[in-house]
């Protein structure tokens, strides 16, 4: 069903905004034609050097791609490998299981406390919200994407852009056509503000000189904006940016979750380097790399990985 608006409050319509923040420009492109087919719409690819899609960094996969990476540092066992594999192809792209707890048992013949230890090895090297439904960044097509920002090697901004084009007199359709401009350029104020605080919070991973990038907080760039915390999250939700070093979920730069691919090859390099290091060493040596986390954290990672250091020291060894 069409969008109808009511002209008289189009200025107050908060869904609308949000959908202007929240979607991708690709999305938002179709939800415009779809809605509003009294009007003329094209993105503007060209002259930002948005045109067609960017291929992700490394590591920056499908949900079930980038699960099969991190179960390794689990140190299953062939069986639970196994188990892990199929619960994990059996994910939708938010994370969420597509079969029963008790088909999984009766198929691998399994209790259900040894299930639910599985399910909770995954989700502490996963990303948040999975099993819960909630994760975001990933999908089928997500090793080929279509950014909405850029920064460029010179760590200039650009945003993908939507043009609208009207042609005629009737004011009906002139004042949908200011209204929708006008949303577009807040929508564009939005990703332009955000997409100059990655650069501020991360020249030196921009320029490839750390590894892992300083997370701005919501609460932050919400007050920097003037805007509500759950706007600053819509804006962000889904959508990428492509770095001189690489193409990344815009989340992978805001909030207060550890990006888990950044975090574990650094604390590998740091045991290795000092593996006497106690868990306060080391969360002190991740804070100078600009990853504050607790000590209780930083003991669960580095058990994580214990398994690794130690064969890697086992086979120097021999």
């Amino acid at each position: 069903m069409r969008l109808r608006l009511d002209l008289s409050r189009e200025f107050s319509n908060r869904e609308i905004f949000f959908k202007f923040v929240e979607l991708p420009t690709g999305e938002l492109l179709e939800f415009l034609k779809d809605s509003f087919p009294h009007v003329s719409l094209d993105a503007e690819d060209e002259e930002t050097g948005l045109s067609g899609t960017s291929r992700l960094r490394s590591g920056e996969k499908s949900l079930q791609e980038e699960l099969m990476e991190l179960i390794v540092l689990l140190r299953l066992d062939e069986e639970e490998e196994h188990i892990a594999e199929y619960i994990i192809y059996n994910l939708d792209d938010s994370g969420k299981l597509l079969v029963e707890k008790r088909e999984i048992c009766e198929k691998f013949s399994i209790t259900q406390e040894k299930l639910e230890n599985l399910i909770e090895a995954i989700k502490s090297v996963g990303p948040e919200g999975l099993f819960e439904g909630c994760v975001s960044g990933f999908g089928e097509s997500a090793s080929y994407v279509r950014p909405d920002l850029v920064i460029r090697d010179d760590l200039s901004v650009q945003v993908r852009e939507i043009a609208i084009y009207f042609g005629g007199f009737n004011k009906k359709i002139e004042k949908i056509f200011l209204y929708l401009n006008e949303l577009l350029q807040r929508r564009k104020e939005i990703l332009l503000s955000l997409g100059n605080m990655i650069v501020r919070k991360n020249v030196n991973f921009l320029l490839g000189k750390s590894s892992y990038p300083n997370k701005i907080k919501l609460i932050d760039a919400a007050e920097e904006l003037e805007l509500h915390v759950s706007t600053v999250s819509r804006a962000v939700s889904a959508k990428y940016v492509k770095t001189p070093v690489g193409t990344f979920p815009m989340r992978v730069f805001f909030g207060r979750n550890v990006e888990v691919k950044f975090l574990l090859p650094l604390l590998c390099e740091l045991l290795r380097n000092n593996p006497n290091s106690t868990d306060e060493e080391l969360r002190r040596s991740l804070k100078e790399h600009g990853i504050e986390l607790s000590r209780r954290t930083v003991n669960k990672y580095r058990n994580i990985i214990g398994g690794i250091i130690h064969e890697e020291r086992s086979v120097s060894e021999r």
